[in-house]
Order: structure tokens, then C-alpha cells, then sequence
């Protein structure tokens, strides 16, 4: 091998080895860490109160330098751990090896990546419950705006518009759930585990699970520092959330094409054609649709990098910050999108009840009627309908239109004198069970839902830092 060969190996190591340049978001967290270690070393009497105040002072300085929008970490360092130790070594001279007692960097970098995964889960949970808030406003609104329901893109059966927001904003909420979730799985500290064995020190782990916000330390070491089901976890409850954000993108984009017509949505949010000057896209709604693809692959990523690792720390593991980083980055992204277009789409009322008056649309009523009112079995009453239907298009008129005569030739129980016309309103309003699409069930729930949204538990935590 000459010297040439050599020196490029080494520049390719450093290329393929270094995540400085990604993983300093986790600096504040490290600082955080550092912090708590620190102050319980020195309540151990592990090291000397000049290191241990000096060690503190330069954490200090480090942390309000990058509150202040400086960046004084060397970018060239192998990661942002590393970083941090060459930058106190400036600041306090030899006292900064005091740093590294009783601990290693397997420990502090799954305790920091835990941090900065909770302060994840708060902002985006934060923002779920923003845009499930403008559903239910929207519900609160449109109550009882008609509009046809869709089973296979097919027109189903008359509901509100009310009624489909709500049924975003419960799944919406429902995200916000996995990811609290996500959170009290995140309870246990790592620190304190060492490269993967423990440490000899006297150390007091339950202290530095306190301050850093908690609940406990984890079991066990060996386990600890090569565990990545919590980011695995985390980007379940991203890929979700991500899952249901395409649906409603895609809703959207449906609503408001131009043969649908059902939605409009202000030019904020939709581009005009290159060439076609009359289009208006819904870009936003395709982009929020569109980013679904890099979360799920983000999760796929990083399932394929633990599988099939033993235990404990492998390098592969420096592969889980970005995908957690872009995930966490993208979901933020799509969530202020979706917030959006949920707060400003606005129905457009009559298409809506026009697309609603679809021939038929209320057979399933008629069916029901049939069984509640003549006790007639319901599948038998369906399939009267059915054949009511095939007359009526037979004889270009409604189901209401039909005469006693054509009525009585299919069943006798059908000749009834007062046979009812079934409007799209009627049919909204008498589905009034729990949950319904009946405008006084949406009323209800959407006040129900914000309550919900408003008793949402807290997830902050508190770390005794100010990070």
C-alpha cells in the first residue's frame, strides 16, 4: 500500500464515518445530558468541584452561544458528541476530560436522540391537534351541508360535509394518540449504561433520570445503548400519521377537480398550468399526498439497518438520526400544509347538494323504511328495493314517482297508499344514531371532539435545563 492509497482510504473513512454535519440538531441535547451527568458526578464525589463548575460553565457558554443562532461547533468533527468535548477542551483546558467519566458516547447518544424524539412528539403533536381543531370548525359550519358520500368514488348515500371533516378530525386525533404513545415509551434513561456494560463509578442513575424529565432508568445496560425501538416507534406513529395526511390530501384533490367541483381552495394554496392558463392545481394537497412517500420509506430504512443486529452498539446504528430527522422535518412540513387547507377549503354548497340528488341515492332508506315501518326482514326489504329501482329506471321516474299498480305487481306489501318520496335531507337528518351524519350528531360530536381536543394530556416534559 503506498501513502496516496493511505491518505484516501482515510478521506473515504472520514466521508463514510462523519455525521457532524446532520446530527448537531442534537446539540442542545447533549448539552442537556452533559449537564445532568455532570452535576450528578460531582454529588457522587466522582469528580473535583473546579472540574465539575468549570465543566458547567463551559456547557453554559456552548448553550447560549447556540441559542443566539451561532455555530461554534467544528463542523470537521466526527459527530456532534465529539464536537461538543473539542469545544469545552478550548473553553476549560484539561478539566473537560472530567467529561467522559462514567459514561460513553453509546449512552449519551440514545439518551439525546430520546430528548430530541419527546420534543418531536410534543411540536407534532401540537400541530395535529391544530388542523383536527379546523375539521371540527369546519364541522360546526357545515353541519347541514348536504353533500354525497363515497363508497368505490362511487355516490353511496347523502351525509354532511360536516360529517366527513369530523371524520378526519377523528383520525387526526387518533395520530395525535400513537403518538403520546410514542412518548410513554420513552420514560426510561439510558444514561448511566455505559458503552454497554455499566460502569464501576458510584454513580446514581435514578438522579440523572429525574432531572432530565424521566421516569426511570432503563433495566439494562447491554439492551440500552443498542435499542432502537423507540425511533423505530416514533416512526411508526410518523408513518401513520403520514398514511392519513395522503388520504385527506387526496380527498382534496378530488373534491376540487373541475368535474367534481365539491371544494374550492384559495390561490394560496393551488398553482396555475405552464401552459394552460385556466388550471388552477391543488398543489398543496398533491405535495402533502406526495411527501407520504419519504416517511414510509423512512421507516423502512431503518427497520432494514436494526435487522438482524445482535447485541449491543454497531456503527450501522449512526444510520437511524436521518431518517428520524427527515421524518420529523417532513411530517412538520405536511401537518402546517394540511392546517391550511383545512381552516380555508371551502365547500361549494350548491355542487355539493346538486351532486347529492342523484337518482336513487335514497333507496337504502326506502329499505329501512320498509323493515322499521312493515316488518319486512331487512335483506328481503333490500331486495324489493333493488327491483324497484330497475322499474323506476325502466320508467325514467324516481322511486317516489312509482305508481301503486307497478308497485303491487312486484309485492303486494309495496301497494301502500301513502308512499313516501324520500329527500336527500330527510334521509341526512334521520341518521341520527351516535356518530351519525344527521346534523344535530354533528353538532354534538364536533363540541365533543374539542373537548377532547381541549382535555388533551400534556406531553411536555420538564428536563431542569433550559434548552
Amino acid at each position: 500500500m503506498t501513502a496516496d492509497e493511505l491518505a484516501l482510504a482515510a478521506r473515504r473513512m472520514d466521508a463514510i464515518g462523519t455525521s457532524g454535519h446532520y446530527d448537531r440538531r442534537l446539540a442542545r441535547y447533549d448539552i442537556a445530558v452533559s449537564r445532568a451527568h455532570v452535576t450528578m458526578l460531582l454529588e457522587q464525589g466522582i469528580v473535583p468541584a473546579g472540574a465539575a463548575a468549570g465543566l458547567h460553565r463551559g456547557l453554559d457558554e456552548l448553550a447560549e452561544e447556540i441559542r443566539s443562532g451561532a455555530d461554534p461547533l467544528d463542523p470537521a468533527a466526527e459527530d456532534v458528541h465529539t464536537a461538543i468535548e473539542q469545544y469545552l477542551e478550548t473553553r476549560i483546558g484539561t478539566d473537560a476530560g472530567w467529561l467522559g467519566t462514567a459514561r460513553a458516547r453509546n449512552d449519551l447518544a440514545v439518551t439525546a436522540l430520546r430528548l430530541w424524539i419527546r420534543d418531536q412528539v410534543s411540536a407534532l403533536t401540537g400541530k395535529l391537534l391544530e388542523l383536527a381543531r379546523a375539521l371540527a370548525a369546519q364541522a360546526e359550519r357545515h353541519a347541514a351541508t348536504v353533500m354525497p358520500g363515497f363508497s368505490h368514488l362511487q355516490i353511496a348515500q347523502p351525509v354532511t360535509f360536516g360529517h366527513v371533516c369530523l371524520a378526519y378530525a377523528e383520525a387526526f386525533l387518533r395520530d395525535a394518540e400513537r403518538l403520546r404513545f410514542v412518548r410513554a415509551l420513552q420514560d426510561d434513561c439510558p444514561m448511566g449504561s455505559g458503552a454497554l456494560a455499566g460502569t464501576g463509578f458510584p454513580i446514581d442513575r435514578d438522579s440523572v433520570a429525574r432531572r432530565l424529565g424521566f421516569g426511570r432508568p432503563t433495566a439494562n445496560s447491554l439492551e440500552s445503548v443498542g435499542d432502537r425501538g423507540f425511533a423505530l416507534d416514533f416512526l411508526s406513529a410518523g408513518a401513520s400519521t403520514a398514511l392519513d395526511l395522503s388520504r385527506f390530501g387526496a380527498e382534496l384533490v378530488f373534491w376540487s377537480s373541475q368535474p367534481v367541483g365539491l371544494i374550492s381552495l384559495p390561490d394560496e394554496l393551488v398553482s396555475s398550468s405552464s401552459a394552460l392558463p385556466h388550471k388552477r392545481n391543488p398543489d398543496a394537497a398533491e405535495l402533502v399526498r406526495g411527501k407520504t412517500g419519504r416517511v414510509l420509506g423512512n421507516l423502512h430504512a431503518l427497520q432494514a439497518v436494526v435487522k438482524g443486529l445482535p447485541l449491543s452498539y454497531f456503527r450501522d446504528l449512526q444510520e437511524d438520526k436521518e431518517p428520524l430527522f427527515d421524518t420529523a422535518d417532513t411530517l412538520a412540513l405536511s401537518l402546517d400544509a394540511a392546517i391550511s387547507l383545512a381552516a380555508l377549503m371551502r365547500p361549494n354548497t350548491d355542487a355539493m347538494r346538486g351532486a347529492a340528488d342523484l337518482n336513487f341515492i335514497t333507496s337504502g332508506d326506502l329499505a329501512d323504511r320498509l323493515t322499521r315501518e312493515q316488518r319486512i326482514p331487512f335483506r328481503e326489504a333490500h331486495h324489493l328495493v333493488t327491483e324497484l329501482v330497475r322499474l323506476a329506471e325502466k320508467q325514467g321516474c324516481s322511486l317516489g314517482e312509482l305508481p301503486l299498480a307497478a308497485r303491487r305487481e312486484i309485492d303486494p306489501r309495496l301497494a301502500l297508499e301513502d308512499w313516501p318520496d324520500i329527500t336527500v335531507e330527510a334521509s341526512v337528518a334521520s341518521r341520527d344514531s351516535q356518530g351519525g351524519t344527521a346534523p344535530s350528531r354533528v353538532r354534538e360530536a364536533a363540541v365533543q371532539l374539542r373537548t377532547r381536543i381541549d382535555e388533551f394530556k400534556d406531553i411536555e416534559y420538564e428536563t431542569g435545563d433550559d434548552r
